[in-house]
Order: C-alpha cells, then structure tokens, then sequence
C-alpha cells in the first residue's frame, strides 16, 4: 500500500514526479519506482515524506489511503493544475539557487587559493632577487692599526660597494672606546676611530685598504 499511498498523496499536493523528486533531492526515476513497489524509501525518506505530506509515517505505511472523489469540480483541477505549475516552479527555483549558491563558493574558493599562489609567487620572486643581488655584491675588507700610550690594536672591517659594513671585530679596546657596532658605515665608522687615536695622542695606520674578498666570511 505505501506506493499507492505515495501516489495519492502526491496528487492531491499537486506534485508531479518530478516536482516531488527535486523536494525530496532524489531523481524522478526513485519516486516512480516507489509508486511501483518496486523499491521503499529508507526511513529518512519515510520522515521527509511524512513532513511532505503532512501526515504521519502510520498513515504511510497503513491502509490504502482513500483518494478525491473523481467527480470534481473543473475550477478545482483548473486550480490544481496551477498549483503543481508553481510548485515545480519553485521547485526548479530552488534548485536553481543550490547552484548558484554553489558556483559562488566555487568562485570564492578560486580566488583565495589564486590568491595564495600569488602571495607565494611575490615572495619567492622576492628571495630571488635578493639572492641575485647578494650573488653580485663585491665586498672589501680594510684592515687597520692602532697605537697609543705604547699599545698596539688591530681592527678590521668588510664592506660592500656602497660601504656598508656587513662583518667587523678586534681589540676589545676599540670596541669598548668607540662603540664601533654603532656604525652601518664604513667611511663613518673610519673617521671616528681616527678622530678618538689622533685626539688623545695615538694614531691609526690602514694595513690592508679596500682587499677584495669572495665574501662576508673571508
């Protein structure tokens, strides 16, 4: 009796197969089959039927439930024509919408993944080209000499092409008397240490000036 009952049930909400197998989220073919006997609804399907219908899952599964009288009224199947339009209408509106709603995630997914890549991309370029320009960075290492009060310091420093120091160390003396670590640059940095020898009775000699070195660790 459930296939009959689905059958009848359904005419009287004006549903098509179709209509009531896109409410449902099944293919019409399933709706068919179940009006055959040839398959049964799970119970999920029996509660969404039920909910569908507006009857319980008892009345179902029960007797043959008793269909409209055949003799209506032509205004009424006029009406009933009408309302099955609509609901497929609406139907197919909704199914519409899944879709679309659907595409849109699809859409917003592509862009934060495309995004993504790009933001990888940019800093890679980036690495890149900082790795380029480090690869054609010459470097030069000036080595000096310091004397005063009888005492002797050494000090040296690596420099690039626009006399930034990148590497620098000693005699803890110079260190501690000039704060050498203050200075980024090397023309800078060398005036200040002869300025501190020269002004309290020392003074500085250049060893080795501009030394090319293959890098920062030479």
């Amino acid at each position: 009796m459930l296939g009959e009952n689905i059958k009848i049930l359904r005419k009287q909400k004006g549903y098509s197969q179709e209509t009531l197998a896109q409410q449902l989220n099944v293919v019409r073919q399933t709706v068919s089959k179940w009006e055959k006997g040839i398959s049964v609804p799970d119970a999920e399907m029996l509660n969404s039927l039920s909910e569908l219908f507006e009857v319980p899952v008892s009345a179902l599964l029960g007797s043959k439930i008793e269909e409209a009288a055949t003799e209506t009224d032509p205004r009424m199947e006029e009406i009933a024509k009408q309302l099955a339009i609509l609901n497929e209408q609406l139907a197919n509106q909704a199914l519409r919408k899944r879709k679309t709603g659907k595409r849109i995630l699809i859409i917003i997914a592509a862009v934060i993944v495309g995004f993504i890549l790009l933001c990888f991309l940019y800093i890679g370029a980036l690495i890149l080209l900082r790795y380029e320009a480090a690869s054609n960075t010459n470097y030069y290492k000036t080595v000096i000499q310091c004397e005063i009060n009888g005492e002797t310091y050494g000090y040296e420093m690596i420099y690039d092409d626009n006399y930034r120091i990148h590497a620098e160390g000693g005699d803890a003396f110079i260190i501690d008397h000039i704060s050498t670590t203050q200075y980024d640059d090397y023309n800078e940095e060398i005036a200040h240490i002869e300025d501190y020898f020269n002004d309290h009775g020392g003074s500085v000699t250049i060893i080795t000036d501009r030394q090319p070195v293959a890098s920062i660790n030479d």
